[in-house]
């Protein structure tokens, strides 16, 4: 107890470097506890289900580089390996009308080895479903859609009018999953056999994961009527899932981890953390030399050196003490602020918060303890006693620890200023095609849902699409808003599909390719450019019939596939086209080069430019559902008045969606955008840090000087030469800090934009401006105490000193 209230007291009696260091310290353990619990919930994923260790999906892997969850038919199930197996469909907009309110839903339809392998605790009701019309709903879904109402025993219908039965809503799972279905119905309803279900499957302890992937690994044709196009099948780990790089990254049932954001984070914490000890060191050991005399006198007493560690960590607790309970205030206050602005969304994980509150509170003081322990056990007794009355303390150390701060920190500032500067080129790089202002908007919904619909339905829905397409093409064509409109289904930076094409013949080999589908309007409104050859041809070109094998290439694609004459050379597909279908035994043959255009960029810019294959598409014969057109930017609330209007009375709904380029174009950089966010604020933090342990040092060595101020004052000294004389040594910290992090940081930079296709500048500008930020910052930081000390009186200086 003597030794606590010791602590406590020599604490209080540097309250000002006390202050100083606990908010330091809070504010660096705010940031790396909020990053490290994100990271630990990403690296947690699926782990609340039993066995996540042993639960392995079936991976469908085609020649042409797509994959996709599945396992029908893939015998993979069968392996002895495998003790136990449940199959899943998903779909991902299922229409249900609840009384008066239609919702979209995500749905699993689900076997009775689901809930085995795959446990949700029941909040109410049950989980068993025993008939076709049964359904279990997600807790998400109950309050959010239902708005929390009693609903177990009440029904639901589809859009054909099919009632369902609600028989209990289950929680959330423990940990964060990679599905995120709203409901479970059965898996007996016919409907569903039209999709492949995905199989998961339970295998057996200290399964050999490699070997099984090598016997089952055996390339077969993709279906009945592949001529080149093979599949194979893989498992693949529950707990990989979430970061599997492979599959498709849009499927709204699932969600994805993006392992680049995590290391991004990571190093984000890191050096957040390390400038939070640094600083916490630095400033403890200003307070341990205003305290040498009190260590000095205790050695000579007989303290011996276990005694003193003890006094140095229990006051070292105490202050990480302080600093955690300031810590989690800020991160409760902070909470929305990182959820909402940088995308860093945490479920609470009451174990692993009390781990690392453990680690910091008991942890932190041991590391934190070493250097002001050893720096004051080696130093003499007398040395100790006599350092305190000297205006000469070396102050070496803590300059050299300031440094590396100053050097971190100039770092996550010129790594930050990149970052913007990158998403700002990336954002106003010409991408080859128009990118602005064009819209794509709904037109029409199919109201028949997954369920068998009688001949009269399929009639009359036919008779309906008909007469939409007609009223759509007809009042599209008479508004003068419009540039450019299409039929399209989507806007030309939604991508496309990935298939494998061989110059002449197989045999020369499949390069992968960008494959979509264009009109000639589509072409003109997207401005894309002709470079050899032709474009399509309305009164020429044909979908889907005999007269179909033609493609237009770009030019990445011409260079990549060897076309050396378009006119004589033919490129061989490695999937069959749909206008086989018209040919005998799904014929195949080489597709006709009618065209090469300039290459443009529907992916993101840290990718290389794709080679693209384009078929020729008739969007007025088959297109229905969506409307995309390009318009005159002051007329955007016009157009989507009209487009609004132009919807309800084709279908008359009321729920009218569209999207703009311009938003797809955001979304594409959303991620580069939450990174430049999350860099900008920690830099500002790291500046935060440092200037505290800046303006304790120079607290600290200014009073140690008051003397030497006081009589060159005496001796005829003005505040213009104090003031060189006390900032020469900060700018040489900041100097030789500068020195060695410019070159840490274009390295650093030069790294991380290896895997970048298309780079913004590295100019030196960038450093400059870093160095200068933290300059003018350090120096308005000290110079209010050079002030102070350079306009003292001496007299009374001298006299209390």
């Amino acid at each position: 107890m003597r030794l606590l209230i010791l602590s406590i007291n020599a604490l209080l009696k540097f309250r000002a470097y006390t202050v100083l260091n606990v908010v330091g310290l809070a504010v660096s353990l705010a940031c790396v506890l909020t990053i490290a619990r994100y990271i630990h919930q990403e690296n947690t994923v699926n782990h609340c289900f039993p066995d996540y260790d042993r639960i392995c999906l079936v991976k469908s892997i085609i020649s042409n580089g797509e994959c996709s969850l599945g396992g029908y038919r893939s015998g993979l199930e069968d392996d002895p390996a495998v003790e136990e197996f449940t199959a899943y469909t998903s779909v991902s907009d299922l229409m249900l009308v609840f009384g008066k309110q239609k919702v979209q839903s995500r749905v699993f339809s689900i076997d009775s080895t689901f809930f085995k392998m795959f446990p949700y605790k029941v909040l109410m009701g049950s989980n068993r479903i025993r008939r076709p019309g049964d359904v279990v709903i997600t807790r998400s879904f109950w309050e959010e859609v239902l708005q929390g109402r009693p609903v177990v025993g009440g029904s639901f219908t589809n859009g054909q009018g099919r009632k369902f039965t609600i028989i209990g809503v289950v929680d959330a799972p423990a940990t964060k999953t990679s599905w995120q279905p709203q409901m479970f119905m059965s898996d007996e309803i016919d409907a569903f056999l039209l999709y492949s279900p995905t199989y998961a499957l339970r295998m057996v302890p200290g399964y050999d994961l490699k070997a099984l992937n090598q016997k089952h690994g055996k390339e077969v044709p993709r279906n009945k009527w592949a001529t080149y196009q093979t599949l194979r099948y893989e498992y693949l780990p529950l707990s990989e899932l979430y970061f599997d790089a492979d599959l498709e990254r849009d499927n709204p049932m699932y969600r994805f981890g993006n392992p680049g954001y995590i290391s991004v984070l990571t190093a984000v914490a890191f050096l957040m953390g390390l400038i939070g000890l640094l600083n916490f060191v630095n400033i403890y050991t200003v307070i341990m030399s205003r305290r040498s005399r009190e260590f000095g006198i205790k050695k000579v007493f007989g303290a011996g050196k276990a005694a003193i560690f003890v006094q140095i960590y229990v006051e070292n607790m105490f202050l990480a003490g302080f600093a955690l309970l300031l810590c989690w205030t800020i991160l409760e206050v902070t909470r929305y602020l990182f959820y909402n602005e940088l995308y860093i969304p945490v479920t609470s994980d009451v174990r692993f918060d009390l781990l690392a509150s453990a680690i910091v509170l008991w942890g932190l003081p041991l590391l934190t303890t070493v250097y002001p322990y050893l720096k004051f056990t080696r130093s003499l007794p007398v040395n100790s006693i006599r350092a305190i009355t000297t205006s000469r303390v070396s102050v070496r150390s803590r300059m050299v620890f300031l440094g590396v701060q100053y050097v971190l920190t100039i770092f996550i500032i010129s790594v930050s200023l990149f970052f913007v500067k990158q998403l700002d080129y990336m954002l106003h790089a010409d991408l080859g095609f128009r990118t602005h202002d064009i819209i794509n908007a709904t037109m029409y919904h199919n109201p028949l849902g997954l369920y068998k619909d009688s001949k009269e339905n399929l009639l009359d829905e036919g008779k309906r699409q008909q007469i939409n397409r007609e009223l759509v093409n007809r009042r599209m064509a008479e508004s003068t808003l419009f540039e450019y409109w299409n039929r399209s289904s989507n806007i030309l930076l939604d991508g496309g599909r990935l298939e494998n094409f061989a110059l002449e013949r197989a045999e020369n080999g499949f390069h992968q390719a960008l494959v979509t589908s264009m009109t000639r309007r589509t072409m003109d409104m997207y401005g894309l450019q002709l470079v050899e050859g032709r474009l399509w041809n309305d009164s020429v070109d044909e979908a889907l019939s005999r007269n179909s094998f033609k493609v237009i290439i770009n030019e990445t694609a011409k260079r990549v596939l060897g076309v050396k004459d378009i006119t004589r050379e033919k490129l061989q597909p490695e999937d069959v086209h749909f206008a086989s279908s018209w040919m005998p035994d799904f014929f195949n043959p080489p597709c006709e080069i009618v065209g090469v255009i300039k290459d443009f960029n529907v992916r993101h810019l840290a990718k290389a430019t794709m080679p693209m294959v384009i078929y020729y598409d008739s969007e007025i014969k088959w297109g229905l559902y969506a409307v995309t057109a390009a318009y005159r930017h002051e007329d955007r609330a016009r157009v989507i008045r009209f487009l609004s209007d132009l919807y309800e009375e084709a279908t008359g709904r009321t729920d009218f969606e569209y999207t703009l380029i311009e938003d797809v174009l955001a979304k594409m950089y959303e991620d580069d955008r939450r990174v430049v966010r999350i860099y900008t604020l920690f830099a500002g933090v790291a500046i935060l840090i440092s200037l505290l342990g800046l303006l304790a040092i120079a607290l600290f060595d200014i009073s140690q000087r008051r003397r030497e101020i006081g009589l060159r004052k005496v001796n005829g000294a003005q505040a213009r030469d104090i003031y060189p004389l006390l900032l020469r040594k900060y700018l040489a910290v900041l100097g030789v800090s500068a020195l060695v992090s410019v070159p840490l940081s274009w390295l650093a930079i030069t790294l991380y934009l290896q895997g970048f296709a298309h780079k913004a500048p590295l100019t030196p500008g960038l450093f400059v401006v870093a160095v200068l930020v933290t300059a003018l910052l350090s120096l308005l930081t000290v110079m209010w105490q050079v002030h102070r000390a350079a306009h003292v009186n001496p007299a009374e200086v001298i006299k209390r000193e």
